[in-house]
């Protein structure tokens, strides 16, 4: 049956980044945009020509995005690719805790099956892929999000489509198996939660070199996000006001697994406003920062029933 339905998102660490290996792992997915980016470069002389004489062909990487939904497993590797700093503990559950660290030399094969109108999946490998961005998000009525921003090294059609396994455990988490707390106090009427990481991680395309070489942090990550609440006291807003570092916990919960994220977070604004006859929402940016280490600015802890993070 041709069609969307037919698609798979398989990925697996890497040994050396840009050596593909046959993807294990099999993520269910919303939607994905991986683009190879192919472009060509026109000659400026002149020759006595109105139309194009000739053109270069050069690439500048491959990358895109892969929407899923956050759930209690399919997920230890990902952390790995996405903070850089990973230890895993504990036998069942198994305890991943996921820090910022160095990301060099840490890059995953990705391979995205892509169904053609005749009813076959065609592959498309991604080798040497680095978790660029990321971002997860837990709204009222909906089930939890997990967005990966991606950039790759090489893309091939040649190789021959995995068969997808997916863990039979899988099951995202649900808004109301979120919590949050403040400064060790439940932020109380949550409606949104967004947390977002930018890796800084860029191409390196090179002279004499066809595809880029492994792309690097160049640049201090990024890990902001937003909550929204209902506007129930200054708390919150002076938390703001005053500049006050404080301790951020989401939590998700679905009674045997868990993904807890830790951050010291620096409000960054708003002011609520008034803006009708609706019930009055405070908006309140964040950033993670510490004075100490970047562990202390944000850590995620996810206990479940995969062993291994690699």
């Amino acid at each position: 049956m041709p069609g969307g339905a037919d698609a798979q998102v398989g990925f697996v660490s890497e040994t050396v980044p840009g050596t593909a290996v046959t993807v294990t792992k099999f993520l269910p997915f919303i939607s994905e945009s991986i683009k190879n980016n192919i472009e060509y470069v026109n000659t400026e002389t002149l020759s006595a020509r109105r139309t194009v004489r000739i053109t270069k062909r050069t690439t500048f990487g491959v990358e895109g995005s892969i929407q899923t939904e956050l759930a209690n497993t399919t997920l230890a590797t990902l952390l790995r690719h996405m903070f850089g700093t990973i230890v895993t503990t504990g036998a069942g559950p198994f305890v991943h805790t996921a820090s910022p660290g160095d990301l060099t030399s840490k890059s995953m094969t990705v391979q995205v099956g892509r169904p053609t109108s005749t009813a076959t999946v065609q592959a498309f490998t991604y080798a040497g892929t680095k978790i660029a961005t990321w971002s997860l998000s837990s709204s009222v009525g909906e089930l939890a999000k997990l967005e990966l921003g991606i950039k790759a090294m090489t893309e091939t059609t040649a190789t021959a489509l995995a068969v997808a396994s997916f863990d039979t455990s899988w099951s995202p988490f649900v808004f109301t198996e979120a919590s949050l707390t403040v400064a060790a106090v439940s932020a109380g009427t949550v409606r949104e939660f967004n947390l977002s990481g930018d890796n800084k991680i860029e191409f390196r395309h090179r002279l004499g070199v066809a595809t880029s070489k492994e792309p690097l942090e160049n640049g201090v990550r990024d890990y902001t996000g937003t909550v929204t609440t209902d506007f129930d006291a200054l708390t919150h807003y002076n938390l703001f006001v005053n500049g006050t570092p404080s301790a951020l916990v989401l939590t998700f919960n679905n009674g045997t697994q868990t993904l807890q994220i830790t951050c010291n977070v620096q409000f960054t604004g708003e002011t609520p406003n008034v803006g009708g006859n609706d019930l009055l929402a405070q908006t309140l940016p964040f950033r993670c920062i510490s004075p100490t280490s970047d562990a202390n600015a944000i850590t995620a802890v996810l206990s479940n029933s995969e062993s291994s993070s690699v």
